[in-house]
């Protein structure tokens, strides 16, 4: 090989060095510049991420304070009620007391009017002899006389302020009980609401084991048959109480398999949906029953079916329907604690709620599962003796089940 060839193959060996240091440090500016823009754009999606996280957890603690400030209510309300019972019965004593001294007092003017007429039969007698003596007696007597009945009537007034004052308590007490109730086995406290254009109602209720929820089926059959929820209500002495399973218009028959105390009493394999379930421990539950197996390997006490699930293990479900209706629907809170859901619809001031309203409400309070029941012209709430709802119908919907307690 000749100088000139080599030095020319020496040249171009240079040229493709340089061209592939060229070719490392391009890609490697390149690579360089793609990596910050991946790292940039990781870091805005963990920021953003965060945010969310950080409102989320904003939102659950301002849901944690509003539940624990409702306690604290509920406590006061509480303690104000049995303050108010303690004043009513010192109010009692001590009208049982006036009652006694106008009892008394009575029986002194009547003592009274019996020496006047004593006096009088004396000043008949002996007029002609004692003519002042006597008079002046009348005189001292009949101002005796009128001393007492001026404190009669001062005592009179004073019961009527004691019983003005025992009313004014009685009617606190009365709308006290109008939305609580609460005993050693079950407390209820029920909370209206209304708005422009809505009306709900929503009953806090904390069970017991003497007190669980309870399902019941019209007039304690399961042929078909229909009843109020009134009626079924006070058939059973429940305290609160909904109306619950949706049902078939031509056989009246609940949809759904249905379990009532722990025992089947009928299936309907034509509904495929899963049924919300009441398990032994009373937590709610989503089952599907289509046999007598699938019955026998669950822990199920009570069924209720309608639809559709709302929220499950803390979670919303997708909701496309964005209709309104009258509405009813449970939920759960923790242990042996529901949340009922009544709202009226199809009426003036109250055009009824959607599924995704209901179900943010529960969401809000926090309950862990939510499920909607049998709506419309069905819905009632029945509460201390009296249905609470104006049902959509102008009057009160038989139906084929309830929950009470």
């Amino acid at each position: 090989m000749s100088r000139y060839q080599k030095r020319q193959q020496k040249i171009w060996l240079n040229l493709i060095k340089m061209n592939l240091l060229s070719l490392i440090i391009g890609g490697s500016i390149f690579y360089y510049y793609e990596t910050q823009t991946v790292i940039e754009t990781l870091n805005k999606k963990i920021n953003q991420q965060n945010q969310t996280i950080n409102q989320q957890h904003h939102a659950q603690t301002s849901l944690i304070n509003a539940n624990h400030s409702l306690q604290e209510q509920l406590e006061l309300a509480l303690q104000t009620k049995a303050t108010l019972e303690n004043e009513a019965t010192s109010q009692e004593d001590q009208l049982v007391a006036l009652n006694e001294q106008n009892e008394q007092l009575n029986q002194n003017i009547s003592s009274l009017s019996k020496q006047l007429e004593d006096l009088t039969k004396l000043n008949e007698q002996y007029i002609s002899e004692r003519p002042l003596s006597v008079n002046e007696l009348e005189v001292k007597y009949r101002n005796l006389l009128g001393e007492a009945q001026s404190k009669a009537g001062e005592l009179e007034n004073a019961k009527n302020d004691v019983q003005k004052e025992r009313d004014e308590i009685q009617n606190y007490y009365n709308t006290l009980n109008e939305h609580f109730y609460v005993k050693d086995d079950l407390k209820v406290k029920l909370v209206e609401t209304r708005t422009t254009d809505q009306h709900y109602w929503l009953a806090e209720v904390v069970a017991s084991n003497e007190t669980p929820l309870k399902g019941a089926m019209a007039n304690n059959t399961y042929n078909g048959e229909r009843e109020t929820i009134s009626s079924m209500a006070k058939r059973l002495n429940a305290i609160l109480a909904i109306n619950a399973s949706g049902f078939y218009a031509k056989t009246n028959r609940p949809m759904g398999a249905v379990v009532r105390n722990g025992e089947l009493i009928s299936l309907d394999t034509s509904y495929t949906e899963e049924i919300l379930s009441l398990k032994s421990d009373g937590d709610l539950t989503f089952t599907t029953i289509n046999t007598e197996e699938e019955f026998k390997n669950a822990d199920i006490q009570q069924t209720f079916t309608f639809g559709p699930i709302l929220i499950r293990d803390g979670k919303p479900l997708e909701i496309k329907d964005t209709s309104y209706h009258p509405r009813t629907a449970i939920g759960q809170l923790d242990d042996n604690r529901y949340v009922l859901l009544v709202a009226e619809g199809r009426m003036e001031g109250a055009k009824g709620m959607s599924l995704q309203e209901a179900q943010q409400i529960f969401l809000n309070l926090g309950c862990e599962t939510a499920y909607n029941l049998d709506g419309g012209g069905s819905t009632s709430l029945y509460f201390q003796g009296k249905l609470i709802n104006t049902p959509s119908d102008g009057n009160e919907r038989s139906v084929v089940d309830m929950i009470y307690f």
